[in-house]
């Protein structure tokens, strides 16, 4: 029996428990065949997209009828599915799962961190929850430009003169209030015991602390919680504790979030800040407030999308998804050149789009969402070659992006969903933390322009920064299909693109969807590069294609790869409910070591 038999047999065995772990099928274009046992089935021979894949790109989805919870941490998914089997909902698992990736995910996430929310309810309401960080008062745009002159790593500051007041825990904590069942105290009890007992860091943050360890080793505080001797980094096995951070989580699960805005922990905070020369003050903490935001509504194919509006990219995402609805679906659905090369240009385009300058962040979304706009933009594209910089846009745009992310998604057994994004604004954030307090502060200033006070994106005290998070929910028929979001800094939109139009424009499921192989645009400018995974219907022969069309500079992953080298590709954690059979469906990104779990049987 070849790989994929054994697959599928083992699949078809463990589906008779409740939340199997499966691993994907090969990859079809075409609706998988399932049968009422529920795995799937072999795609047809000679449909696009057929060939089988490289092991490092099947998901092991969890298929479950009592929620689904997924994350780039088995110990966070974990965490919200014991939420789910207590009796709790999406968002309670969704908050659990976050709170856990604090402690898991400490590079990308926690409560230095900002944090966009968006909640589907079961009967139809909508909310999309703004955690961002904003800009403290004492900040100022001369010290950061000199700030970023100097910084030894290009233009990003990571140091104290980076830190945005953090939003994510009011964000949390109001999500919680206004849509959870559980407790605050029995949300974080799950992350307290995680950084009270330890856990394993997964492969992909191994070989991201392997690789940027040099960030932290000159950091004294930090270099002690994740350095072995201040300078090198844990081998494989080496189980992490962080007592001070289980202190400051059980601080907050007593006292609640005020202790963090208000209390004796901001009172720490604000010492630190001002010893260090930072901006953050106790006065800033204190107006921290999630804040209510509208979600963007779209169509795409008959599909309902539903995403996070400014300060998130949600417009990006719904032009982009428009810019491929300019053309017939069958373009999209076949394995060819022009279907990568239409991928990758639409990116372009709608990146490019979400900085005109003279677009102010208020009415940003509905210049960027207008369809018919979207279709004029579309007739840019032209498949014999790359557009070049400035046929695209006559002046050349930048912004920092929102490196160091991560994704949870949730759905639970009562149809309630949740897509949840976090970021530090860079891996290990600023590299700084407040001795005692035991997590990272965000580098989310890097954000803001500090030279043109006519650009939307100045830095002015109380903005808060354009992100390129989407957390999404596509909905068929009025419910969940796919709940999703991604990390990959500027690679976010074009990942969560892609893979909605595989399910909608291949009728694929959300694990071929995810293991699908990638071409995907993604750099700070509008130069015409793309990332490529070579693997599938990605061949060396398209890749370089690709190239002499004019697609520059191609970083071309090939497998086996790094775990390192494959997070360039993203982390797109998928909920999905199969449309055939009504079963949730958990898919994690294999490319950041996603992790899918689910309740126990009720």
């Amino acid at each position: 029996m070849n790989l994929l038999g054994v697959r599928l047999s083992a699949c078809l065995a463990a589906f008779l428990l409740t939340g199997v772990v499966c691993p994907c099928p090969a990859f079809s274009a075409e609706p998988a065949q399932r049968s009422p046992e529920g795995p799937p089935a072999s795609p047809p021979t000679g449909t696009p997209g057929s060939a089988e894949l490289p092991d490092q790109l099947w998901p092991l989805e969890v298929v479950s009828s009592n929620g689904v919870v997924v994350s780039g941490s088995e110990q966070a998914s974990q965490a919200g599915a014991a939420m789910l089997e207590a009796g709790g909902n999406a968002v309670d698992a969704a908050v659990a799962a976050a709170f856990a990736l604090g402690v898991t995910e400490p590079m990308t996430s926690g409560l230095g961190a900002e944090t966009l929310i968006l909640i589907y309810r079961a009967d139809g309401r909508v909310e999309a929850i703004d955690g961002s960080c904003y800009v403290p008062e004492l900040a100022r745009p001369d010290e950061l430009q000199r700030a970023r002159a100097n910084a030894e790593r290009g233009n990003y500051i990571q140091n104290y003169k980076a830190i945005a007041v953090p939003g994510s825990l009011a964000a949390l904590a109001y999500a919680l209030e206004s849509c959870g069942s559980k407790s605050l105290a029995e949300v974080l009890a799950p992350a307290i015991d995680l950084a009270d007992f330890g856990y394993n860091l997964n492969p992909s943050s191994t070989a991201e602390l392997d690789s940027l360890s040099f960030l932290v080793r000159h950091q004294g505080y930090v270099a002690d919680l994740f350095l072995k001797g201040f300078t090198d980094a844990w081998g494989p096995g080496h189980v992490f504790c962080a007592s001070d951070l289980a202190n400051t989580l059980r601080r907050i699960a007593e006292f609640g979030p005020g202790d963090f805005y208000r209390g004796r922990i901001a009172d720490e905070i604000d010492a630190d800040m001002e010893r260090r020369g930072a901006y953050v003050r106790k006065a800033d903490l204190m107006r921290v407030r999630a804040v209510l935001r509208r979600p963007i509504r779209a169509h795409y194919r008959g599909l309902e999308v539903i995403t996070f509006p400014f300060p998130g990219s949600g417009g990006s995402l719904v032009e982009m998804l428009h810019i491929l609805e300019a053309f017939p679906s069958q373009l999209l659905r076949d394995d060819s050149l022009d279907r990568l090369h239409l991928l990758i240009e639409a990116a372009r385009i709608a990146w490019v789009d979400s900085l005109n300058p003279r677009i102010p962040p208020t009415a940003l979304d509905v210049w960027l969402t207008d369809r018919v706009r979207a279709a004029q933009r579309a007739k840019l594209i032209r498949f014999d070659r790359a557009l070049r910089p400035g046929e695209i846009s006559a002046s050349e745009q930048y912004r920092n992006v929102a490196l160091g992310t991560t994704q949870v998604s949730v759905i639970d057994r009562w149809g309630n969903a949740v897509s949840l994004s976090q970021t530090l604004g860079g891996f290990f954030g600023a590299t700084v933390a407040t001795p005692g307090l035991g997590f990272l502060y965000n580098a989310n200033l890097n954000a803001f322009n500090y030279t043109d006070p006519s650009s939307p994106y100045f830095l002015r005290t109380g903005r808060v920064p354009a992100t390129t998070l989407a957390p999404t929910i596509v909905l068929k028929d009025g419910k969940p299909l796919l709940v999703l979001g991604s990390a990959g800094s500027d690679r976010v939109v074009p990942t969560v693109a892609a893979v909605i139009s595989e399910v909608a424009d291949r009728g694929a499921s959300a694990c071929e969807a995810v293991a699908s192989p990638r071409a995907i645009w993604g750099t700070n400018f509008s130069d015409p590069k793309a990332f490529v995974e070579i693997a599938g219907e990605i061949t060396p022969a398209r890749a370089e294609a690709l190239e002499k069309q004019g697609f520059r500079d191609i970083y071309r992953l090939e497998f086996p790869a790094r775990w390192f080298d494959m997070s360039a590709f993203g982390g797109t954690n998928v909920a999905f409910v199969d449309p055939l059979t009504g079963m949730l469906v958990g898919v994690p990104d294999p490319r950041r070591s996603g992790f899918a779990a689910a309740p126990a049987a009720h």
